[in-house]
């Protein structure tokens, strides 16, 4: 299993930051970069909102995995709940867990009167036999790139907001 660490600042209020996390995906025209992802499902209960988005990975996917994987993609499982700020999530390809999965838990607070910050605490997991730490050290460089571009797509959406 790999752990791993990530915090983004953004040089804005939290609830700047909050909104442009949340309304980046009503305008994925906008932002070229997501237009892999796809949102399947989505539902509010309470305090928590409830999100399953499929993101198409067949450009980004080494292959090594590409050859364990039918349909080269990943299903995200998340709840955000607005009133923490807190994001839990389980990313692995549509029914093949065992090859990899993403649990993440990500915290959104101010950090200042004009500054914010998201940290995530991250496992990857593999259970493919004798190539699970390759694809669990793999499978973290594209999650931290996935991170920081989409830190870079709030922060563009903050900028034309």
């Amino acid at each position: 299993m790999k752990q791993y660490k990530v915090v983004q600042t953004f040089p804005v209020p939290l609830q700047d930051l909050l909104r442009a996390r949340e309304d980046r995906y009503k305008y994925l025209d906008r932002f070229p970069e997501l237009k892999n992802v796809e949102l399947l499902e989505e539902r509010k209960e309470g305090n928590k909102v409830y999100q399953k988005r499929k993101v198409k990975l067949a450009e980004s996917l080494p292959k090594v995995l590409a050859t364990l994987l039918s349909d080269p993609s990943l299903l995200e499982d998340s709840v955000f709940d607005i009133v923490t700020n807190t994001h839990e999530f389980t990313i692995a390809p549509p029914g093949n867990d065992s090859i990899v999965t993403i649990k993440g838990f990500s915290v959104y607070k101010e950090i200042g009167p004009n500054e914010s910050e998201r940290s995530y605490d991250v496992k990857v997991n593999s259970g493919v036999f004798l190539m699970g730490s390759v694809i669990e050290t793999v499978i973290e460089e594209i999650h931290r790139h996935s991170l920081e571009k989409d830190k870079n797509s709030i922060s563009d959406f903050l900028k034309k907001d």
